[in-house]
């Protein structure tokens, strides 16, 4: 780590692993993120949460252990690298308070790659079982309440119709996550 900067430690949140069919064993994720030079590598649950220290950027992290993957499993991921204060602004941001307090697990925050080419108005009309959308710091906020597995809003139709690229956690994990870069 050596760079004369000093170590940050950040949440990488991997895009599209362990879903249909594209598998990344954690335990290879923190094998490859310390072979990439990440400091200390935990992972979190197994869908593609990791935690590590950085003296880079947040998107020369992402970058560094996207290529790593790919380099060592051909596995091409996006990889959003978020610190302690954009975790605890998305959380400090959240519109959907009662959901988040009542069922954590139908609460989404779609971490995104850039900032969106569109409205949200856009996704409106894909909401037809109850659930709501609202913009975020870096990300939209994302209520399902019958679960969204049932729901015709997914991240790849989001994607789609704003143009940009996003990684879905649901509200217990970004918790969690923000819990561990808290201290």
């Amino acid at each position: 780590m050596g760079s004369g900067q000093p170590v940050i430690r950040v949440a990488g949140l991997l895009r599209a692993v362990n879903v249909g069919g594209r598998k990344l064993l954690m335990a290879d994720l923190k094998r490859i993120a310390a072979a990439a030079g990440m400091d200390a590598p935990t992972t979190l649950l197994a869908s593609g949460n990791v935690l590590f220290g950085t003296t880079l950027d947040l998107d020369a992290a992402g970058d560094a252990l996207a290529a790593a993957i790919f380099a060592d499993l051909g596995l091409k991921t996006d990889v959003l690298v978020r610190d302690h204060a954009q975790l605890a602004a998305v959380a400090a941001g959240n519109p959907f308070v009662r959901q988040a307090a009542e069922a954590p697990n139908r609460l989404m925050a779609l971490f995104l790659t850039g900032t969106p080419q569109g409205d949200l108005e856009m996704l409106r009309g894909d909401c037809v079982a109850g659930e709501e959308i609202a913009a975020g710091p870096g990300c939209l906020y994302m209520w399902f309440p019958d679960g969204a597995g049932a729901s015709k809003l997914s991240s790849a139709l989001i994607e789609r119709r704003l143009k940009v690229r996003g990684t879905a956690r649901n509200w217990n994990t970004v918790g969690k996550l923000t819990a561990l870069l808290a201290g």
